[in-house]
């Protein structure tokens, strides 16, 4: 099952506007209908996309095991928040065509008077009905109002008589765009940058209108514009970064689209590499090398010749300089496509292990693989088996090495990985990687279960309780190995021995709540412990912002206690709370009527 299906079958609307809050999601379900969500894509086990708000934001959806988890780009998200962009993601993949329950989509009327066809539909219909005088008069009283249709057609209309652009004006008006008289502070950021993305949306229908060789000058200039506003723009949010890039992809499109002289782009292409500190144009050999063709790449190598000749290999330090003219010589290099200009270019300075996976590709590529096996071993050397870098290489390496009928010496790797550095996502990858055969699992877990056990110096313990002192059980001096052996364990199925592990070695509160949650049936005392101790804890760190997760652990507390028929598991504590934090109103407020199991007056049990 795709992880679009996955996604598509556990989530529902109502469970989305749970996890967003009712006004991000009828935002986000009307970016969805507005067609906002784009290019969407699986890839590594996530859902993958693109959502148009102030600008493109993207957004991932993943499970980890039985959990959805989510990211996106957008500074609402920077908390953890499940903002309108991944709303309007997950949305999508439910609702394409119609509404969730309770929110009506954005077209009205009832559909039976128009046949069941839809508002657009009746509009197209109706509009290629028109009279041409009648529409001109639409359009015109629209243009008065609306600079961007006026100078889209206006485009149109001079391209269809063989004219350019006026291109000065248009610099003014980036120009305009970009400078609003003084410092744009965080708070006037979103806004400033709005105004520049309908400025860069203008360029593109000036593009698509038939003026790409006059939109690539006026491309580069609003380029130009964006480097100066760095020092001018308090960029906290990445706005600069973003618009960089939508004009390096614009650029490439109008290029694309006039087929610039080869000579006079590379010429302006090291200047946009090498001469801003943006870097939206890094490796731009590379990416323009079909239009640059042998004659512009020659000329881009000889523009950047001088200056690397000029960098010296012995320096202790790369200046900013000498990074941007490596990274311009390494996109020439895999532009061409000889393994050995990328050797040189990264040899100017000491190769960097990760840069060997890069050099192996390349070889690769070439069809020389013996090399490409050595260059990725040198890279897995030098950077470690444990190194989170070492993932790239370690993957490449043992996908050569099963190609070359090796898959035992390919499953080392990622033992060696586990070994290293022990970690689930290590773990879960080593029976997947062992492609010999499909009943090695069991003997992987058992390896790896055995290995942490050696690790901590023990045996499988017994099965115990909780001591009676809990609070300091989650303890960031817990042995890595053990938190990682509670997760293998739990991850397994095996959440008893799971737990007597964290009892004997120790475990962060993160897995001691992640194993009160899957212990509650079968051990709910156990789980009280746990949830008692966290929110007590959360509490004395007297940060009111947290509080409502504390009376949230509370009212799970409630609900453990009725079922294991003892309510004083529950009443104790919640007397506690509001004898000893009485002074502390906002807990109190957030306790609400949250009323005891027993009614402590009288003795009767209450719902």
């Amino acid at each position: 099952m795709s992880i679009a299906e996955e996604l598509g079958t556990a989530l529902d609307a109502h469970l989305i506007e749970g996890l967003a809050g009712s006004a991000a999601f009828d935002r986000g379900a009307r970016y969805m209908y507005d067609g906002r969500v784009q290019s969407v894509a699986e890839e590594d086990g996530r859902l993958r996309a693109t959502v148009r708000g102030t600008m493109p934001y993207r957004v991932e959806l993943w499970f980890d095991g039985d959990e959805l988890l989510w990211r996106c780009t957008c500074p609402a998200a920077e908390d953890g928040s499940f903002c309108k962009h991944c709303t309007a993601v997950a949305l999508s993949l439910l609702y394409a065509d119609e509404p969730p329950d309770g929110l009506d989509a954005p077209v009205t009327g009832d559909s039976s008077e128009r046949g069941g066809e839809s508002e657009d539909t009746l509009i197209g219909r109706f509009v290629r009905q028109l009279d041409p005088e009648r529409l001109a008069e639409i359009v015109l009283r629209q243009v008065a109002g609306n600079w961007r249709l006026r100078e889209q057609l206006l485009g149109e209309a001079r391209a269809a008589q063989g004219w350019g652009l006026d291109v000065s004006k248009w610099r003014r008006r980036i120009n305009s765009a970009f400078d609003i008289g003084g410092f744009v502070y965080y708070q006037e950021a979103a806004d400033w940058a709005d105004g520049v993305n309908d400025a860069i949306d203008a360029l593109a229908d000036l593009a698509d209108a038939g003026h790409s060789e006059d939109a690539v000058a006026l491309i580069e200039h609003a380029y130009q514009r964006a480097d100066k506003a760095l020092h001018n723009v308090d960029d906290s949010d990445g706005w600069l970064t973003a618009i960089a890039e939508r004009l390096a992809e614009l650029h490439l499109r109008a290029c694309e689209a006039s087929s610039p002289d080869p000579l006079e782009l590379a010429k302006r292409l090291t200047e946009l590499e090498l001469n801003f500190d943006l870097e939206a144009f890094c490796r731009s050999a590379q990416t323009y090398s079909e239009i640059l063709g042998p004659t512009g790449l020659a000329a881009f190598r000889e523009a950047i010749e001088p200056a690397w000749r000029q960098i010296d290999p012995a320096a202790e330090e790369w200046s900013t300089g000498d990074y941007y003219l490596r990274q311009a010589m390494i996109g020439w290099a895999l532009a061409i496509g000889e393994p050995e200009a990328l050797v040189e270019a990264h040899r100017r300075k000491r190769v960097h292990p990760v840069d060997m996976l890069e050099i192996a590709e390349s070889f690769e590529t070439a069809g020389r693989d013996g090399e490409a096996v050595t260059w990725a071993r040198k890279g897995l050397a030098g950077l470690g088996h444990g190194s989170w870098q070492a993932d790239g290489l370690r993957d490449f390496l043992a996908r050569k090495l099963r190609e070359r009928g090796e898959p035992g010496a390919a499953a080392d790797l990622y033992w060696n990985a586990f070994t290293a550095r022990p970690s689930l996502e290590a773990f879960r990858a080593l029976p997947e990687q062992d492609q010999r055969a499909p009943d090695k699992r069991p003997d992987w877990v058992e390896r790896c279960i055995r290995h942490l056990r050696r690790r901590l110096g023990t045996e499988a313990p017994e099965v115990s309780s909780l001591p009676p002192d809990v609070m300091g059980l989650g303890s960031p001096d817990a042995p890595h190995e053990a938190v990682v052996l509670a997760e293998i364990l739990l991850y397994e199925g095996r959440a008893e021995e799971a737990w007597a592990a964290a009892l004997q070695h120790g475990s962060s509160w993160q897995m001691w709540m992640t194993l009160a949650r899957a212990r509650e049936a079968t051990a709910p005392r156990d789980s009280i412990a746990i949830y008692e101790s966290q929110a007590l804890a959360i509490i004395n760190r007297k940060k009111p912002d947290q509080y409502k997760i504390a009376v949230g652990l509370m009212s799970r507390i409630r609900g453990l206690a009725a079922d294991a028929g003892d309510p004083e598991l529950f009443d104790s504590l919640l007397q506690q709370v509001k004898t000893v934090h009485k002074a502390k109103r906002r807990l109190q407020g957030e306790l609400g009527d949250m009323a005891p199991l027993t009614d402590m007056s009288v003795g009767n049990a209450t719902s």
